[in-house]
């Protein structure tokens, strides 16, 4: 049977550190015991679980405004469900909404929509929610308000790509990009705007943008950013201008912290996640005020 369902995918990610510190047992019992949680509140949400993928889920959900709320509390419950995990740095979950028509066959659930729905979840970084221009479409102005587009992507099997949207927290007012401005009808590439990564380190600025589209940063002083801080490793990480989107990329045994508005902080450890916003990165220790040593200010700003 056919029908239209709001298909939600949620993935438990940077377990890494766990793994290495409690090992395998203790780790997949913390995952696993997240993961029943997260089964629980979707169910509570109006969800029905329809396959258990590794460390994530795969949901449906006939109402998409419900999918959004469960979405946003599956978010909570991650941040706060296990103090073991939050001791070692803590895992997070990204969490992909689409809405569309799928085929609901035994139980199973396959179709575009599905396939849709896992590729969006694949492009969302730790703590983050997003959502296709489908789903954005059939949610309330609640939700509406709270949507920033980020990209247009191809997916297979579609002749025209589709707008990605980060769902933003009721409490993170420092994006700089605000989807009222936007609009719901920015369907055009983000590709024929003008992006540009501002980053200020103590009293330099650099622009990251198509004309510079790679900065490096470390304590060496071949990086373009030189940091004073030892926490830093000698050739830390990256940011570059990929895909029409600002990667930043990790190479250091400290790891970078990400903290945008009132969010926790998210460690990157040698690993890549996207820059969206505006916020502080931590280069080797959590940042906490503009000014030290080890803190630059990024700010990414959409010209349309």
């Amino acid at each position: 049977m056919e029908i239209d369902l709001a298909i939600l995918f949620a993935d438990v990610c940077d377990s890494t550190r766990l793994y290495e510190t409690v090992g395998n047992v203790r780790a997949t019992q913390i995952i696993q015991g997240i993961l029943r949680q997260l089964e629980s509140v979707v169910i509570k949400g109006g969800g029905r679980v329809v396959n258990s993928l590794g460390d994530g889920l795969m949901c449906t959900f006939p109402d998409p405004t419900k999918a959004c709320t469960t979405a946003e509390t599956v978010m909570a419950t991650v941040a706060s469900a296990s103090a073991v995990a939050a001791q070692v740095g803590g895992v997070h979950v990204r969490v992909g909404l689409h809405y569309g028509s799928a085929v609901d066959a035994d139980g199973d659930v396959f179709g575009d929509a599905v396939n849709v729905a896992a590729r969006v979840q694949g492009l969302a970084s730790p703590q983050e929610i997003l959502l296709t221009d489908e789903m954005v479409r059939r949610v309330p102005d609640l939700f509406q308000k709270r949507a920033m587009l980020l990209d247009t992507t191809a997916v297979k099997g579609k002749t025209i790509p589709i707008g990605i949207y980060r769902l933003r927290r009721h409490d993170n007012i420092e994006d700089s990009i605000d989807s009222t401005v936007i609009g719901l009808s920015a369907f055009r590439s983000v590709k024929e705007a003008a992006l540009t990564l501002k980053l200020v380190y103590l009293d330099r600025e650099v622009m990251v943008d198509h004309g510079h589209p790679k900065v490096t940063i470390g304590r060496s002083e071949s990086c373009d950013i030189m940091i004073l801080s030892r926490q830093a490793s000698r050739q830390h990480g990256a940011i570059e201008f990929s895909r029409e989107s600002f990667m930043l990329t990790d190479h250091s045994s400290n790891g970078t912290f990400i903290r945008t508005g009132n969010e926790p902080p998210i460690v990157v450890r040698r690993d890549s996640t996207r820059l969206v916003g505006s916020g502080r990165l931590g280069i080797g220790a959590v940042p906490e005020r503009d000014g030290d040593d080890h803190v630059i200010r990024f700010v990414c700003d959409l010209d349309v």
